[in-house]
């Protein structure tokens, strides 16, 4: 066989396994590590010919699914949450692994000046002085919600920022909030916030931080279990940690 053939047949045989080769991955995920997800996954698909397809939600809703029969590759959801899944068996044994930690920020439109939310006291000035906010609902997001709602309690603010708080299902919305004019302020994960461009994000003071850590599993016969491995490694290796902190997540150290 002349040399030129032969390459021309190895060639179209490659062509012919690498679309069989690549995946649709399906994956469960909390709203904060949405945007981080997707932009890491965009280099992913581009590097394995893997597709991903998210279910999101709130860790409370995403477990909803769980228990509803749901099924997928890979879940990233709060660590809380994932040592119930562990002792359920619904992560692959040894699969675990930290991704990220979400931080607490206050969101406003682009064009409005930056609020100093640089101490406590700054940040309840902030919320005090504005005359709409938006969080997210306690009970339907009570990792993001729940937190904002004691952090205006233990500012004594509670009740009066209620009265002026439109409260959302999941986090960005409450960026959609402020983007329309329906608030002037809004708190929640900044990662729910940094991709919208029309927003401008700025991180609580530290010592009111409380840092939601979000760690990824393998599901339990998941039915592409090799490339969902690869995805967890991908998006948790140390080249990555810059996109991630660029998503406005803070990447775990490994």
């Amino acid at each position: 066989m002349r040399k030129g053939v032969f390459l021309s047949l190895v060639l179209a045989t490659a062509f012919a396994i690498s679309p069989a080769a690549a995946v649709e991955l399906t994956i469960f995920a909390t709203g904060s590590m949405a945007d981080p997800l997707k932009e890491l996954g965009e280099d992913f698909t581009h590097q394995t010919g893997h597709t991903l397809k998210f279910s999101l939600g709130t860790t409370g809703g995403v477990m909803n699914k769980l228990k509803a029969g749901e099924k997928g590759d890979v879940i990233v959801i709060s660590d809380e949450a994932a040592d119930t899944l562990e002792k359920q068996g619904t992560f692959a044994p040894g699969t675990r692994k930290d991704v990220a930690s979400s931080l607490f920020g206050v969101v406003v439109k682009r064009n409005a000046p930056a609020p100093d939310v640089s101490t406590p006291d700054a940040l309840k000035k902030a919320v005090q002085s504005a005359r709409h906010i938006s969080y997210p609902d306690p009970v339907a997001a009570a990792a993001s919600g729940g937190y904002v709602e004691s952090v205006l309690k233990n500012f004594g603010i509670l009740d009066d920022s209620r009265k002026k708080a439109s409260l959302k299902p999941m986090g960005y919305l409450v960026g959609e909030a402020v983007e329309k004019g329906e608030a002037d302020l809004g708190l929640s994960f900044m990662s729910e916030f940094v991709a919208d461009k029309d927003l401008k994000v700025v991180p609580f003071p530290a010592a009111l931080q409380k840092p939601q850590l979000y760690v990824a599993g393998v599901f339990a016969g998941a039915p592409n279990a090799e490339a969902a491995r690869a995805f967890i490694a991908f998006v948790t290796k140390p080249e990555n940690r810059a996109k991630l902190k660029a998503a406005g997540v803070e990447p775990a150290v490994h």
